[in-house]
């Protein structure tokens, strides 16, 4: 690069290009994204690590954690480049009582914030928009060790940031996702890696747990809608529970752990299911003459909405915004290209 050009760059008389971009922060060692804006300091969230995970296990929190990071950072640099404040976390404070059922606990909170968000008792049909968009959560979506369900991190000034394993189908995405709003709900301010399985031992993970479930699933529409089902066919058999969890778009698991904690169902229901093979074609074949389609997408709508914009303007480019958000630039291409253009719309005058 010739002095004048350079000289010109640091004086602030020309731009620089995404290629020039690119090169500079390969010369320098860095992300791209960190030479975009320099008014935002990279977010180190604080890591609350397990005692007891074993080496391997210890190993995949670390990669998580640092994964969720630096996508918070991204995220948080994405959003000062397009001048927008870092959203409010919409969520009531909940403070889990050491006396009192949980179960009550969780269910009670679960019915509170679908009141609070107008959403109802129905199944919520896109969880990661509601997330982003009613909540003030960031929600990312990338590929995980495949035994951890997601990590979710709260601060008190940047807001809460959830990261789900994109390895996992969606409908098991949803239950991690609605666990990682109860740990919102609690306000841990702490960066926290959750494994796929795993039996928590502290009361607040029990809560999130039954909060994530019951807020997903309620009892009260789960009665009706099993009822419904029961009525519609005369029974109530293993093909009716597939299609409540499709209903729900929660897991086998899941929908069969819920109506089994409602005493709909006896205990160890599931473990039998899973000893006769009951699994995931069942699930897929009841879906699809439910005509349900798929959901893997590898943007949130939230992210999709701001990559969007920053690319529509020119202050990203596609190799820029994967680079970023640490995503496949084929999907990041063809994610713009399905976007609706903006391209001779009409203008509205809109009061504010």
């Amino acid at each position: 690069m010739a002095r004048t050009t350079l000289v010109a760059i640091e004086a602030g008389k020309r731009a620089v290009s995404s290629q020039e971009l690119r090169q500079f922060a390969e010369l320098y060692d860095v992300p791209e994204s960190e030479l975009v804006n320099d008014d935002v300091v990279p977010l180190e969230l604080e890591v609350e690590f397990r005692s007891s995970a074993t080496e391997s296990q210890a190993a995949d929190e670390v990669q998580v954690a640092s994964i969720l990071n630096r996508l918070a950072s991204s995220a948080l640099q994405l959003e000062a480049l397009l001048g927008q404040t870092a959203p409010r976390v919409d969520l009531p404070a909940v403070v889990v009582s050491k006396a009192g059922s949980l179960d009550r606990q969780a269910e009670d909170a679960a019915l509170q914030l679908r009141s609070r968000l107008g959403i109802g008792l129905g199944p919520i049909q896109n969880l990661s928009a509601l997330m982003e968009f009613e909540m003030g959560l960031r929600v990312f979506e990338r590929p995980l060790p495949s035994k951890i369900s997601g990590a979710v991190a709260f601060d008190e000034k940047v807001g809460g940031f959830v990261l789900l394993n994109s390895r996992h189908p969606p409908y098991r995405r949803r239950v991690t996702g609605a666990h990682e709003v109860g740990h919102a709900l609690t306000r841990q301010t702490s960066l926290v890696v959750h494994f796929d399985g795993e039996l928590h031992q502290s009361r607040t993970e029990r809560f999130c747990d039954l909060f994530g479930i019951a807020f997903l699933a309620p009892a009260t529409a789960v009665r009706r809608k099993a009822k419904e089902l029961k009525d519609l066919f005369a029974q109530f058999s293993v093909r009716q529970l597939l299609m409540m969890a499709v209903f729900f778009n929660i897991s086998i698991e899941a929908m069969t752990r819920r109506l089994e904690s409602l005493d709909m169902l006896p205990q160890g229901t599931f473990d039998t299911l899973k000893k006769q093979g009951v699994g995931l074609d069942h699930r897929r074949r009841v879906a699809e003459e439910m005509s349900v389609p798929d959901e893997n997408q590898p943007f949130t709508p939230r992210a999709l909405l701001l990559a969007g914009v920053a690319y529509e303007r020119e202050l990203l480019s596609e190799q820029q915004i994967a680079s970023m958000l640490e995503l496949n630039l084929v999907d990041v291409r063809r994610a713009l290209e399905e976007r609706d253009g903006h391209a001779g719309e009409v203008v509205l005058d809109l009061v504010e």
